[in-house]
């Protein structure tokens, strides 16, 4: 099978560089496990889970074809080693990751087992300990035309009204929703149905282009009003043979053949287990002879035709974005962060500032959001007229300008970027020019 691994890559050189219109996804075959990796119009790179211990070369296999050298964002959605497994290798071979990000949760709710683990402890010194806690409606900014919301974290989702939490460690996973340009797709990590029905009773995430399907197509996840709120046209499921699993299992591929519009799926590997285990035909199996790392797939999306391909070996099918939308025209902006204060002298928490100016006509700001790396925000209010300049202080608000260096993205109601400055330092009471 490397011979169609080869193709893939064969076919990707072919294709010459991609234009800034373009989003890559590679569900990297990585077993029974999982770990995608997504390039951003503008070459920036996320890292979803990393598959289990040892797979760190496999996802650098896939980082070279990608032309992608380093990793600029990191999610492990929980902390099971099928999904966090690889990272230790990847960064161990010497790949960098600029920013990770986990759900937390270490301290309070992690047994002492879990945490003497050694695939966990080499997981915390690769890049769990400095990782970023990642909470629903947090948003990872990486390129913008592409919006990173996490749906769920900690078996809380966006909008919920009381504080529940999840109970399973499954379910308790980090879940993203990728939007670029009106193209979607679900990434869910490992989550179950009671995480799945609080995003459905909420009807958080609707008409996706592409679900990756949820606990590598196990029984107790894709329940059937998720389904039917997402509606996918592919569903892609990151599976292997190796294990007990049996993923995906049948009861979940006729879940998603029940669905009013059936979507294509494909999976990365073909099981090999009987009963309760299903597969779908051959041709739809990146890899049905499940050995190697033959099964990657590539899922490429063109702003500019509103087109998408799923690609494997000698494979392609392309499809259509279901609901395309063309995005802001790309325009000087008229509000922009003109200075920023991180490290003033005395308390952080509340005089860290943000000045903004408006070059444009006189703009309300209600609604208006900074955001640093992290997906924490600062909260804008009144109006700042033609020509004027107002500045924000924290006052005990979440979003904290890193003094080490930090990233902040200017929002507009509709979520919309209107800006963003990244800094690499900064010097107590001393305040920091963007020159925009």
């Amino acid at each position: 099978m490397k011979r169609v691994f080869l193709a893939l890559a064969l076919c990707l050189i072919a294709g010459g560089p991609l234009s800034a219109q373009t989003l890559r996804i590679y569900q990297i075959d990585v077993e029974q496990a999982d770990a995608a990796l997504i390039v951003m119009p503008n070459g920036k790179s996320l890292l979803i889970d990393s598959g289990k211990n040892g797979h760190g070369q496999r996802i650098r296999n896939v980082m070279t074809l990608a032309g992608v050298t380093q990793i600029d964002a990191y999610v492990t959605s929980h902390y099971h080693e099928d999904h966090f497994g690889g990272i230790d290798d990847l960064v161990g071979i010497g790949v960098s990751v600029l920013e990770s990000y986990d759900r937390g949760d270490k301290e309070c709710c992690l047994s002492d087992e879990k945490k003497e683990e050694v695939t966990f402890i080499d997981y915390q010194a690769a890049v769990g300990e400095d990782a970023i806690e990642l909470r629903a409606s947090h948003l990872i900014n990486l390129d913008p035309m592409v919006t990173i919301t996490a749906i769920s974290s900690g078996g809380r989702v966006m909008g919920q009204a009381d504080n529940s939490t999840g109970v399973d460690e499954n379910d308790m996973s980090v879940s993203l929703l990728i939007n670029f340009r009106g193209f979607k797709a679900f990434y869910g990590g490992d989550i179950e149905a009671p995480t799945e029905a609080k995003i459905a009773a909420l009807d958080l995430v609707m008409d996706v282009d592409l679900y990756k399907a949820n606990h590598h197509g196990s029984h107790s996840s894709s329940s059937s009003a998720f389904m039917n709120d997402l509606r996918p046209s592919v569903v892609v499921i990151s599976n292997g043979s190796h294990g007990g699993h049996k993923h995906p299992r049948r009861v979940s591929l006729n879940t998603y053949a029940a669905l009013a519009n059936p979507p294509a799926v494909f999976q990365t590997n073909r099981c090999l287990h009987p009963a309760p285990c299903g597969n779908v035909p051959n041709a739809s199996i990146a890899d049905p002879e499940t050995t190697d790392e033959d099964g990657t797939i590539l899922i490429t999306v063109n702003a500019g035709t509103n087109n998408y391909s799923v690609q494997y070996g000698t494979t392609t099918r392309t499809l259509t974005v279901k609901n395309p939308s063309a995005g802001p025209a790309p325009t000087t902006p008229s509000v922009v962060i003109s200075s920023l204060l991180p490290n003033p002298v005395g308390d952080d928490v509340q005089s860290e500032s943000v000045t903004i100016t408006n070059k444009g006509t006189s703009v309300s700001l209600i609604g208006w959001t900074l955001q640093d790396r992290s997906g924490a925000t600062w909260n804008l209010s009144g109006s700042i007229a033609a020509g004027q300049s107002r500045t924000f202080r924290r006052n005990g608000q979440a979003m904290t300008l890193n003094n080490a260096g930090d990233e902040i993205v200017l929002l507009n109601p509709e979520q919309v970027e209107q800006d963003r400055f990244s800094y690499d330092a900064s010097t107590e009471g001393v305040v920091i020019q963007t020159q925009h």
